[in-house]
């Protein structure tokens, strides 16, 4: 990056060496707590939120917010943030602008602190709500992969003890920081390599792309409708997560099916159709392998599931196991139910695509019989939710 000329205020040098003091006892122990939290906590793109609300929770500053840097656009992209209204997750700041104090910290790897924002005309910050702000570069051992920054709404919010306590914590959490970027780079390129064969196991359909992305997009819908929903504890933000990208490996067997049977236009006989009914069987143990060799990785775990239980009924008349009801796993209903509305509205070599309405009213006759009632009534609450997913994810 070309270097950018100094805003109308002096960014003050981050020296690492410079001996630290002034924090007081109650800040002391909850630095201590968040850095035993930064050692114990999981590793994955949530991390982000957590740090945040620790850092929050240590400085005791009215917002604060998580940059890093995106190699491929080159922006500061927000990856947490407290205390700021209205700042939407992957909120972007570009590097290109010389008033942004956040390219500013980034750019010339220095601690910027602006002790009245709303005197400074020139500067652009994140929200017209600032009084004063400290932004500091996350700097790892290659050089910066983000900002820090802190704000208050009065000016002059920050002592010079309140600069070193923020400058301590965001020394310490670079390290963290640069370890749940690296797992996450691995996640991504696994996840990749997993989809990949998803989509393998149906590339004799022109079509699977968009099908997959769908059910994929449908499922993290509706299960984020079941967060905080009475009696559905064990969905959490990591299992929103988790199924929209273990959705897509709910036909993942369907490898071992026959072209002949696969891609017959017309109706299967009974032999054909018991082979096909293989695929959850064939699927499951595909994974199931995986899980042995390498591991309980969550996305093959919950792809195992629903593979396996995917045609499972609620009333205990589907296939292969005769499940019957809440025994069927929770995801594997969740995919059921928006594989059965995807394939409805989709055409397929054996069928037109049904209409929305058409489709939504076969649905609810199923209800109870071949889908979790409950799940019916939330997935088709809102049609046009599901018509804007359709439209984002059209078949090629």
């Amino acid at each position: 990056m070309a270097y950018r000329a100094p805003l109308n205020f002096l960014p003050t040098p981050v020296d690492r060496d410079d001996p630290r003091t002034g924090p007081d006892a109650d800040r002391l122990q909850a630095l201590q707590a968040f850095n035993a939290k930064l050692v114990c906590m999981t590793v994955d793109e949530s991390s982000y939120v957590e740090v945040v609300q620790g850092v929050w929770k240590v400085i005791g500053c009215d917002s604060c917010a998580l940059y890093l840097h995106d190699r491929l656009t080159g922006d500061l992209v927000l990856k947490g943030a407290c205390g700021y209204e209205g700042l939407s997750s992957g909120h972007r700041i570009s590097l290109d602008n010389p008033a942004s104090v956040h390219a500013q910290a980034f750019l010339e790897e220095y601690l910027v602190h602006l002790d009245d924002v709303k005197n400074a005309p020139d500067v652009t910050g994140i929200s017209d709500d600032v009084g004063s702000v400290l932004v500091l570069p996350v700097i790892s051992n290659k050089g910066p992969v983000g900002v820090f920054d802190f704000s208050t709404r009065p000016a002059e919010g920050f002592s010079p003890q309140d600069v070193g306590m923020c400058s301590m914590l965001v020394d310490q959490m670079a390290y963290s920081l640069e370890n749940i970027r690296l797992v996450g780079e691995l996640s991504n390129s696994r996840d990749a390599v997993i989809r990949g064969m998803a989509m393998l196991s149906e590339i004799r359909d022109p079509n699977i792309a968009g099908h997959l992305n769908r059910i994929c997009a449908m499922s993290g819908y509706l299960a984020r409708k079941l967060l905080d929903r009475p009696g559905h504890h064990e969905v959490t933000p990591s299992f929103v997560d988790t199924i929209q990208r273990a959705a897509a490996l709910h036909d993942v067997g369907k490898v071992g099916i026959p072209d002949s049977i696969l891609l017959k236009p017309g109706k299967l006989t009974p032999p054909e159709y018991e082979v096909m009914k293989s695929h959850t069987t064939i699927g499951a143990e595909m994974l199931a392998g995986l899980i042995r060799t390498f591991g309980k990785y969550a996305m093959i775990y919950m792809g195992a599931e629903v593979a396996r239980s995917h045609h499972e009924w609620w009333n205990g008349e589907g296939y292969p196991d005769g499940r019957k009801g809440e025994a069927i796993p929770l995801s594997a209903r969740i995919v059921a139910l928006c594989d059965v509305y995807d394939a409805l509205t989709s055409r397929r070599v054996y069928k037109d695509a049904w209409a929305q309405e058409e489709a939504i009213q076969s649905i609810r006759d199923q209800a109870g019989k071949q889908f979790d009632p409950e799940l019916t009534e939330i997935l088709l609450a809102r049609p046009q939710d599901l018509q804007e997913i359709r439209t984002r994810y059209e078949d090629a």
